[in-house]
């Protein structure tokens, strides 16, 4: 059955419309021409310092899972794989690797959050044994937030199964941070940089919300004064515009943003877990490596005065040194490398699945338990 009533009112509607929103949009990009040479002037977008490195060792970290019902409840899936890798010059050696899987049951409550937490357990074992290892890398970047942030965390607590597994993350993640926070720049001034890169979620102009609300405290690097004041008198129109719009207009490839300190974003950072890594702080900036590359969110540790902004081009330059292609998908190299190998197909749920039926048909956990009574009956 066609709506032709339907049709035709959608072409009228896109026929009016049309040069309405062209023109709007129009306007909201001459606006962005306009005002980002001022934002480049003030040292609010940064370009990056094209830097040739003699000996890069970088790992990459990255996880998936997958979910299926079964059996009145979810059968997941959950991976994690480490990969090395070690640029010298222009020859690239890829090195070490390992993973860690998780293969379980759960039930339907709050099922996306808690296969996430799966996700943050596996990378962060990963992380405990690399930082265990005698060897430190250069540089280490995985693709989950350093924190876990609201949208992830449970609404459902008071129940006994997400309890536990909320708990266990806790510990995992607040055992390694309290372990390893000290031995990580840039409070180890020789230790390796621990980054998050994210290029689906939160991404937003973070720096100009921590400008607005803290002026020159929200960032580690020197904004001019006359920045600052366009912030304040143009955050309306930024607002109209969109400040996320506005990002993507006056970021090009090559650049970054200034940096900018997560509690300058308000009290939402002081609900975030782990609380030690919270309550010490994180930087993170944007960034854009080249033309086809998207934007990166970078975020690492670090209170107040301890990045300048050589130690953030450093970072920047090294990020842009292993990203090797410009392409949409990808990323620094060992990461890149990590996102390709890790994977959880459906096959391995569904044979997973079709054992465990085959047991429970079998009877064979009958038997076992079984077995286990006679032996104490013999005793």
């Amino acid at each position: 059955m066609k709506s032709i009533e339907l049709a035709r009112a959608l072409a009228a509607a896109m026929s009016l419309r049309l040069p309405g929103t062209a023109g709007k949009i129009a306007n909201k990009m001459r606006y962005i021409d306009a005002k980002a040479p001022l934002f480049v002037r003030g040292g609010i977008i940064r370009s990056i310092e094209s830097r040739r490195f003699d000996r890069v060792y970088a790992v990459g970290v990255s996880s998936k899972s997958r979910s299926m019902p079964a059996l009145g409840g979810i059968l997941y899936g959950a991976a994690a794989l480490r990969h090395d890798i070690v640029v010298s010059g222009n020859q690239v050696t890829e090195g070490f690797q390992d993973s860690r899987v998780d293969i379980n049951d759960m039930n339907f409550l709050d099922a996306s959050e808690r296969l996430a937490w799966k996700e943050y357990i596996l990378v962060y074992q990963l992380l405990t044994d690399l930082l265990d290892s005698d060897t430190k890398p250069d540089v280490i970047f995985v693709d989950i937030p350093l924190l876990v942030p609201r949208a992830e965390q449970s609404l459902s607590l008071a129940e006994p199964d997400v309890e536990e597994e909320w708990r266990e993350l806790i510990e995992v993640m607040e055992a390694f941070w309290q372990r390893f926070l000290p031995s990580i720049y840039p409070n180890d001034p020789n230790g390796p940089f621990l980054v998050s890169l994210q290029s689906r979620r939160d991404l937003n102009a973070a720096v100009l919300n921590a400008l607005r609300e803290k002026g020159p405290a929200g960032s580690p690097e020197a904004i001019s004064s006359e920045t600052l004041d366009l912030v304040q008198s143009e955050w309306v129109q930024l607002r109209r515009v969109g400040v996320l719009r506005f990002l993507r207009g006056a970021l090009r490839a090559g650049h970054r943003t200034a940096a900018y300190y997560y509690e300058a974003l308000g009290r939402q950072m002081k609900r975030f877990e782990p609380r030690t890594v919270a309550n010490h702080g994180l930087i993170g900036f944007h960034i854009q490596v080249g033309l086809r590359t998207p934007i990166w969110k970078i975020e690492t540790v670090g209170a107040p005065g301890q990045w300048n902004s050589e130690a953030l081009d450093r970072l920047a330059s090294i990020t842009a040194f292993l990203t090797l292609n410009d392409n949409p998908r990808m990323k620094p190299l060992p990461l890149w490398y990590a996102e390709q190998l890790v994977m959880m197909p459906r096959e391995v749920l569904s044979n997973y699945l079709r054992s465990t039926l085959g047991m429970l048909k079998d009877r064979a956990v009958d038997r076992a338990w079984l077995e286990g009574v006679d032996t104490m009956d013999e005793e």
